[in-house]
């Protein structure tokens, strides 16, 4: 009786096995089938008990085969249709048997090609062989490997990076026949790490280049990202600084900052905008830095970290303290010099008064001179006569000498006083005497006539052609008198410098409105023009080319203070060597009464 329970019990341990041989094909893969077959051998091992049992066991054998047919069938369609390559390895690196997914990946047609092509791992397939020797050793040690990873050789030398997991298969004695296991392309996640990684490289590169503090933080307040220029105020390097805290940091150097800031954008999710901030570096200096915090969001929308830049501001600040004390000691010195502004005024009229007087004794110096030198000697001609008829030695002779000697004198005396009363009255011009013209209403078309008409007789000594064109009705209210010595001692000037040999020329004035309060006068020659450095000093008093033939160099400063001083216009002066001069005049038609009436 106990045999009898035996029997059955152990065909039913047979008859499970027998019928789930198929679904434990499919789970266990290549060991399937030798399981199954086992199942077979036990179940024929136990035999049928009777006729009947037999019978059944038939049926039993009949569908048993067919299912292991079936699960052969399907382990191979398995196999072959894997997207995975999948492999059989002697542990020496002989390749047993691989799948087409496998062929392909390493650029065989077919499984065979692998086979037959493959015949050391280490060496034909792997890339570094150092990488086949820790495969060995994970496997002897753990007997499997999960995503190992490692570069393989494709036939044409292509390099490809695959991710294996693998188990090691033993014989009854416990020794490693085979490794079984499943391979997956990872180039392309490989290539998108390698690339996701250079990116960052790159912006860790360029945020390093920035002056200024970079940094990101998680929302636990510790960071993920700082560039070098933030690195350098913590004194650690950028990547020592991944993972904590800025407490953590300056903690190191017994300082601290608080984090309320980041807080803020935690909780309200915004941007805090431009602020003022300041902290002690690691070297102990206090920064000022101008700071900006922004939160940046998953495609959640949920706040995953918090971006931090700030611009070093200390400069700035201390260029603003520098301007401050600047713009104190600016505005003390302006007190001061308001304060003074009227006697300066009074000492630059004195000392134009003495570069004036100055001027006056230089040029009058000349003929009063030659007037006293001539006076003394006939002074001592005098004396010397006076003492010859006293003594009754008086000749015709000497009476004769003595009266030519004292037509000359008298001849040089006028002359020379004649020259000093000439340059006096031009030294009353540079004055400008208030009484010297009222100011009244006229018109410029006019009165521009009658000082032309005044000219015309020196134009035909000189042999010059003077046209005037003037457009009338040109109602201007202003000061007669100076306008006419300005156009004369422009037509003077002309004349001595601009045609200094007598050869003929042109001389034009042209007279126009100017928009609707001003008139343009333009008075041009065609003559010799003006060298640079002459052009430069034409209007600075006492300057003049021809002081060897009595000119007296105030001619066009005359004319440059009646125009901009009196008549309260502006003057441009255009010349050029061989190309004539041009004087440009812009005069209100309104003269300013403040300005006339200043004149002393």
């Amino acid at each position: 009786m106990s045999w009898q329970l035996a029997a059955i019990f152990s065909q039913s341990v047979a008859d499970f096995i027998y019928l789930h041989a198929f679904s434990i094909a499919v789970g266990l893969g290549g060991l399937a089938l030798g399981i199954v077959a086992m199942a077979i051998g036990l179940r024929f091992w136990l035999g049928p008990a009777t006729p009947a049992a037999k019978k059944q066991e038939a049926a039993r054998r009949s569908l048993a085969e067919r299912r292991y047919a079936e699960a052969e069938e399907s382990y191979r369609k398995l196999f072959d249709s894997s997207l995975d390559g999948i492999y059989v390895t002697t542990p020496g690196g002989l390749l047993l048997n691989a799948n087409p997914a496998l062929a392909r990946m390493m650029g065989y047609e077919s499984p065979e090609e692998l086979i037959e092509g493959v015949v050391d791992i280490a060496h034909t397939v792997y890339v570094d062989p150092d990488v086949r020797a820790e495969y060995q050793l994970r496997m002897a040690r753990d007997g499997m490997v999960r995503e190992f990873e490692y570069q393989v050789r494709q036939l044409d030398g292509t390099m490809l990076w695959l991710s294996d997991s693998a188990t090691t298969i033993r014989d009854e004695s416990g020794t490693v026949i085979r490794y079984e296991g499943t391979v997956r392309d990872i180039t392309n996640q490989k290539r998108a790490e390698q690339a996701l990684a250079e990116s960052r490289r790159r912006l860790q590169q360029v945020i390093d280049t920035v002056p200024a503090v970079i940094n990101v933080k998680d929302t636990k307040l510790r960071y993920v990202l700082m560039n070098r220029y933030m690195a350098r105020i913590f004194n650690i390097e950028p990547e020592d600084a991944i993972g904590r805290t800025t407490s953590d940091l300056m903690s190191r150097y017994g300082a601290q900052k608080t984090d309320d800031n980041d807080r803020q954008v935690i909780e309200t999710g915004k941007e805090l905008g431009f602020y003022e901030e300041e902290y002690v570096d690691s070297a102990g200096a206090m920064r000022q830095w101008l700071v900006n915090k922004l939160p940046l969001r998953n495609s959640d929308g949920e706040i995953e970290n918090i971006v931090t830049v700030a611009l070093d501001i200390g400069e700035r600040k201390r260029v603003e303290f520098e301007m401050r004390k600047a713009k104190d000691a600016a505005e003390a010195a302006l007190r001061n010099l308001t304060e003074t502004q009227n006697s300066l005024i009074e000492a630059e009229k004195l000392a134009a008064l003495g570069r004036l007087v100055a001027g006056v004794a230089h040029e009058v110096n000349n003929p009063v001179g030659i007037s006293l030198t001539v006076a003394s000697s006939l002074e001592r001609k005098v004396a010397a006569f006076a003492e010859q008829a006293a003594r009754g030695e008086l000749r015709r002779s000497s009476l004769n000498e003595f009266i030519e000697a004292s037509r000359s004198a008298a001849s040089q005396l006028v002359a020379n006083l004649n020259r000093a009363a000439e340059l006096i009255q031009s030294f009353k011009q540079v004055a400008a005497d208030r009484s010297y013209s009222d100011q009244r209403t006229f018109d410029l078309a006019d009165l521009t006539e009658q000082v032309v008409m005044s000219l015309r007789p020196g134009v035909r000594k000189q042999n010059l052609t003077l046209t005037v064109d003037c457009k009338p009705n040109l109602i201007m209210n202003s000061y007669p008198g100076p306008y006419g010595q300005v156009l004369t001692n422009l037509f003077l000037n002309a004349v001595a410098h601009a045609f200094p040999d007598g050869g003929g020329g042109e001389v034009q004035i042209k007279v126009q409105e100017s928009g609707d309060d001003h008139v343009e006068v333009l008075f041009s020659d065609n003559g010799c023009g003006m060298s640079p450095e002459i052009r430069r000093r034409a209007f600075d008093p006492f300057f003049t080319t021809r002081r060897n033939e009595g000119g007296t160099g105030l001619g066009l400063h005359i004319v440059y203070s009646i125009v901009t001083s009196r008549l309260g216009g502006r003057i441009q002066l255009q010349s050029a060597p061989n190309e004539g001069t041009r004087v440009r005049m812009v005069l209100p038609r309104v003269a300013p009464p403040e300005v006339g009436s200043d004149r002393v």
